[in-house]
């Protein structure tokens, strides 16, 4: 990639171009970011471009074990997110900051990366698979050190499930195995109840009761048959030590919540 006079969008575009086909060898490549980036720094274009590239950057970091410049690139990608405006970067950045925190075995650095993340994610109404992962690895690891969640970690949690359950209709592909299976066990761990019959009312009880999808709103009342719907794929997948067809209840409650929605 030729530094010349080119516009910023044009050089931004052939980077992640790059990036994204690894035509270059990685550290040639990071070399041209990098040229890139102190060219550009200084007076950064309001572009969506801009955000992507730090993040690319920030990966490229990581791939080279570089994870203190890999994590400064990420960092700047969320300070920067009001400017290029492209939030699902600013939220990939910082689950990726967490990821880089938890593989230098700081848990606590990591928690503070998904949180904030996650928050600026459901803040932003950027509901993207990645402000769900950013959320579920917060969750894991509060738990993880706690025993229990906290208010701000029980938030997430409900805002997770309530992306999960729009995104599972209106984008289902981008819910891939790994991030399906870490909200499948916080559903089965924190909020299916003994009795399958008192699940529509811990549900209700679980604040937030909406989250913010762009310039929409999603209400936790939307879809009463696809929250039984998700705990019987759930149980099935998550709870199979506790007997056969753990989520045939479930199944049944949706059953009857559909009939009741089409009446």
């Amino acid at each position: 990639m030729d530094l010349d006079e080119a516009p910023p969008a044009t050089l931004l575009t052939a980077f992640l171009h790059a990036h994204a086909q690894r035509e270059s060898v990685a550290a040639v490549l990071f070399a041209q970011g990098e040229e890139l980036y102190r060219r550009l720094s200084p007076a950064p274009p309001a572009l969506p471009e801009w955000g992507r590239f730090l993040v690319a950057l920030g990966q490229l970091a990581a791939d080279a074990e570089d994870l203190q410049v890999a994590s400064g690139y990420f960092m700047r990608a969320v300070r920067d997110a009001e400017l290029h405006g492209d939030y699902e970067a600013a939220v990939t950045a910082g689950y990726d900051q967490g990821v880089l925190f938890e593989a230098r075995s700081r848990p606590s650095h990591a928690r503070a990366a998904y949180r904030a993340a996650a928050q600026e994610g459901f803040r932003l109404g950027a509901l993207h698979a990645n402000t769900l992962r950013a959320a579920m690895a917060l969750v894991r690891l509060h738990f993880a050190e706690y025993g229990q969640l906290d208010r701000v970690a029980a938030t997430l949690a409900k805002q997770a499930w309530l992306g999960w359950l729009w995104l599972r209709a209106t984008a289902p592909e981008t819910l891939d195995a790994q991030l399906r299976g870490a909200l499948e066990r916080t559903w089965c761990a924190f909020l299916l109840p003994e009795e399958p019959a008192e699940l529509a009312a811990a549900w209700r009880a679980w604040a937030p009761h909406e989250i913010r999808i762009g310039a929409s709103t999603y209400r936790d009342n939307a879809d009463l048959a696809a929250v039984f719907l998700i705990s019987a794929e759930a149980a099935d997948a998550q709870l199979g030590d506790e007997g056969p067809h753990p989520g045939q209840p479930y199944r049944l409650l949706a059953q009857a919540a559909s009939r009741s929605q089409r009446a």
